[in-house]
């Protein structure tokens, strides 16, 4: 083996050994999932390992392969799936890097670049999705996206393929068909991205003015899709299924249909403009987002949503470092019209649009929930286009001394090494976001097992109606269907400065510190010695002691009415 092959693949190895090891980072604190969604999805795995099929009663419409997977891991491995989910999900999010590493070496065999100048660029993006902290947030919280993370890419590289060439072409098809009905199956958000990826895709293939057979392939492809996917969630749907995200869809399909023209357009026009043109269009529509997270922190964009904390801002504007980048790398993408190019836009302009609409159609909480997700699905094509990007200004071919033009000298290896290590230290600054709270930036994020105990006992032990804070009575909701009595309100009064809970009450000693978690609204807070007070005043049944004590408090007397 070669001494450059060699290299590449000890920066493959190293780069999943990296991304998984930033993804398993949560277990230093707990073992349990990293995300309050998780406990849904172990608790339909438990229940499917223990009576042998799915509860349904209790699916939404895209719970089916997330939980056939865990069930499948746990029946395999002998262990409980809420200690396994975790590291499932690290490591389908770390071979989301590695996608990544595919595509940009697509793009840059395209270019015909040398072997040196290609290692050089999948190394920026693999170490950088490896740790920036959005994509490592949510490619590392267990939660079926996760695997959306990882499939999308190959669903949109598999229907151009197919569309592109003739070799492997059943090959290609077969792959087309698997992801195509797994889709709606395995997340409806990202089924959503995926339909307005893989129109972009439709477009750019369009625009080559295929033949007519090839034509009729592309629109019953994607067509074809969106027609399965609002089929079956409409099925879903007569089925008692919940089937989130559609309605904010159907509620504007003439703004959405706009939105997709929108998309259908910059793409078949980034093939025929200036580099200059497609910079300022796509800087200028990323750079409008942290102008808009600058304003969310003096006012809220989305009324009754939370504000932008300071820290996070900072933290965020780290990521404007690979988005410069990936602006200076975009032409490269838009210049490849039959390799990986069409994919490489489609994969970028997809969530923009998303995000666009979002802003466009309502600003109430529903829609800041659909844009903060959105957004999630730029950071791999940016980190993409940066890598290019690098390559591309640090090895740009410069006059040799004798005035002729020559191949890169060592200042350009240098020039290299430097933009490298600066976008990568770029991605680590940003690395505590997938850590924090984001509405306190409180440390750590996710429950730990002591918190877990708190609230197999409230919901073991408490008949009556409860109250606690957003992820308290969230996570007894999910793991324990039959403990559905908790809710968040009359914390949210009582903080807030209203009355104080007259019911039992699982509360945090951070309450006094960071603030209570309220999503989607802002966190709210009392103080140590106010929150000291009201447990004195009453009666603590139940107390754990932790990286965040727990208390489970209920009023003297008989006040236990929420």
């Amino acid at each position: 083996m070669s001494d450059g092959r060699t290299g590449r693949v000890l920066l493959i190895v190293a780069v999943l050994a990296v991304a998984a090891a930033a993804r398993l980072t949560t277990l230093h604190w707990t073992p349990l999932p990293s995300t309050l969604d998780g406990f849904g999805y172990v608790a339909l795995a438990r229940d499917t390992l223990r009576t042998g099929t799915f509860p349904l009663t209790r699916f939404r419409a895209d719970n089916i392969v997330f939980t056939a997977v865990l069930t499948v891991v746990g029946s395999l491995t002998g262990e409980r799936p809420l200690y396994i989910a975790q590291p499932v999900v690290a490591v389908t999010g770390a071979a989301s890097c590695l996608t990544a590493m595919a595509l940009v070496k697509r793009l840059a065999q395209s270019s015909r670049w040398r072997h040196s100048r290609t290692t050089l660029a999948m190394g920026v993006v693999g170490m950088g999705l490896a740790v920036e902290g959005i994509y490592l947030r949510r490619t590392g919280q267990t939660d079926e996206e996760a695997l959306a993370f990882l499939l999308l890419p190959l669903f949109a590289i598999a229907v151009h393929r197919l569309l592109t060439t003739d070799r492997y072409r059943r090959r290609w098809g077969a792959v087309v068909v698997v992801l195509f009905a797994a889709f709606p199956l395995l997340h409806t958000f990202s089924s959503l991205i995926a339909g307005l990826v893989l129109t972009g895709v439709l477009a750019a293939h369009l625009a080559m003015i295929p033949s007519r057979r090839d034509a009729v392939t592309a629109l019953a492809v994607v067509a074809g899709f969106w027609v399965y996917m609002w089929g079956y969630y409409r099925f879903a749907e007569q089925s008692q299924l919940v089937v989130p995200y559609v309605d904010r869809i159907s509620a504007y399909p003439g703004l959405f249909l706009a939105w997709v023209v929108v998309l259908v357009a910059t793409l078949v026009w980034f093939q025929r403009t200036s580099a200059r043109l497609q910079r300022v269009t796509i800087g200028g529509a990323v750079g409008l987002w942290f102008l808009t997270l600058g304003a969310n922190a003096l006012q809220t964009v989305f009324p009754g949503t939370q504000t932008t904390p300071t820290g996070l801002l900072v933290l965020v504007a780290a990521f404007a470092v690979p988005v410069v980048f990936a602006v200076i790398g975009l032409p490269r993408a838009s210049r490849d019209r039959r390799l990986i190019g069409p994919v490489m836009l489609a994969l970028l302009l997809a969530p923009i649009v998303i995000v666009y609409f979002s802003l466009t159609a309502s600003l109430t909480p529903e829609y800041y929930g659909t844009a903060l997700r959105g957004q999630t699905f730029v950071h791999l094509p940016v980190f993409v286009l940066a890598g290019i990007g690098i390559a591309s200004v640090a090895y740009r071919r410069s006059p040799s001394p004798d005035g002729g033009l020559g191949s890169p000298k060592a200042h350009s290896h240098r020039l290299a090494t430097v933009l490298t290590i600066v976008v990568v230290v770029a991605a680590v600054v940003t690395m505590p976001i997938a850590f924090v709270n984001l509405d306190t930036l409180a440390f750590p994020t996710g429950a730990t097992e002591s918190q877990f105990a708190a609230a197999t006992f409230t919901a073991d032990h408490v008949d009556e109606q409860w109250a606690s804070d957003h992820p308290f009575s969230r996570i007894v909701d999910l793991y324990y269907p039959g403990s559905t009595n908790g809710t968040y309100q009359p914390t949210a009064r009582w903080l807030g400065g209203g009355m104080k809970p007259s019911c039992p009450t699982l509360s945090r000693a951070s309450w006094g510190t960071t603030g209570a978690h309220l999503f989607p609204a802002g966190s709210e807070k009392t103080t140590p010695a106010a929150l000291g007070e009201w447990r004195y005043e009453n009666d603590v049944v139940y107390d754990t002691r932790g990286l965040d004590s727990v208390y489970l408090v209920r009023p003297g007397g008989n006040r236990t009415n929420c």
